[in-house]
């Protein structure tokens, strides 16, 4: 019989296939560790049991980060994953409890998957990894062992997908746009838009950065970017969109890498390397890290987000002006 465990590694081994899977940043183009195995090749090495090895939790902090800080359609694919890589610590064990309470092992296994997701949603984003491991086995077993004393099988009607999708809207996520200016004291959408591009223009123009920007405009006015990367607009967001029927905003972030170093997030953060070093062994850091071979990094969306560098939509025409009024003094 199918149970969960076997329905979330079939669907990992379905999305991950035979090809290279990048735990550092996502993306294997832009990552700069040059091989990358296969996602079956990986787990077979993953060892998170009693006996962690350094590298086994250094994979387990990134696919983490991945799985909080990622695109919200690419979270769930992570924290599937991260399940994948959990299942293997529960299988004897749960074999165990249903044989000694005559219980149904698939209930037994239902139950323990639910207890990892309330421990993964329950978790800050700043928990460190060894204790968020530690918490989701420990409310794993829990759960199971809840599920037999109560003394009759409860049959999850949930799938493995329903336990997961709630991913793509957690509250923690730290890729909810801010607005440059305060909306409250700018009544007409269209004005706050425009404000908000012209700042981060003359921003870019004093930083000397407005040639990148100028780069990613010609690319969105040609049309050489893809539907898949632009940026949703809701209603109150559209702008100059209606007049062409064209959505050539983007975010900040586009302009910027996915990840920077430890060192420079500790700068942002106004802490010294060592401190944020003994900040992370914590819990303390609040912004997520991945490692990347044996460099640490950090997620800029969410350095981005902890110093209130905003990340809201922004329209090429708006930005270019703000820069050019900063050209003209």
């Amino acid at each position: 019989m199918r149970d969960v465990f076997t329905i979330i590694a079939e669907r990992v081994l379905n999305e991950c296939g035979d090809d290279p899977i990048c735990t550092h940043v996502g993306n294997i183009q832009a990552c700069t560790v040059r091989s990358h195995p296969t996602y079956q090749a990986l787990r077979g090495k993953a060892r998170l049991g009693r006996s962690k090895s350094v590298a086994s939790m250094r994979l387990w902090e990134s696919i983490g980060t991945l799985a909080r800080e990622s695109e919200p359609e690419e979270r769930e694919k992570w924290l599937t994953i991260m399940l994948d890589l959990l299942t293997p610590n529960f299988g004897g064990w749960s074999r165990e409890l249903a044989q000694q309470w005559q219980y149904d092992l698939s209930d037994i296994r239902s139950a323990m998957v639910e207890g990892a997701l309330d421990a993964w949603f329950s978790a800050g984003s700043g928990a460190p990894a060894t204790k968020l491991l530690e918490t989701m086995k420990a409310r794993a077993y829990g759960r199971a062992r809840s599920l037999v004393e109560a003394g009759r099988s409860e049959t999850s009607s949930g799938s493995a997908d329903e336990f997961i999708s709630n991913i793509a809207h957690e509250n923690n996520s730290t890729l909810h746009a801010t607005s440059i200016v305060d909306t409250g004291t700018v009544h007409d959408p269209d004005a706050d838009e425009r404000i908000r591009g012209e700042r981060f223009g003359s921003l870019l123009q004093r930083m000397g950065a407005m040639s990148y920007a100028a780069a990613l405009h010609q690319k969105i006015r040609s049309g050489c970017r893809s539907e898949a990367d632009a940026p949703t607009i809701t209603p109150a967001q559209v702008g100059r969109s209606w007049v062409d029927g064209k959505n050539l905003y983007y975010r900040p972030s586009d302009l910027m890498p996915q990840y920077t170093s430890f060192g420079k997030a500790a700068k942002a953060l106004g802490v010294s390397e060592s401190q944020a070093t003994k900040m992370a062994k914590n819990g303390a850091l609040p912004v997520s890290m991945v490692w990347i071979g044996n460099s640490r990094a950090v997620s800029l969306n969410s350095l981005m987000h902890v110093v209130g560098f905003p990340d809201s939509l922004v329209h090429p025409d708006d930005v270019e002006n703000g820069a050019s009024h900063i050209g003209e003094k």
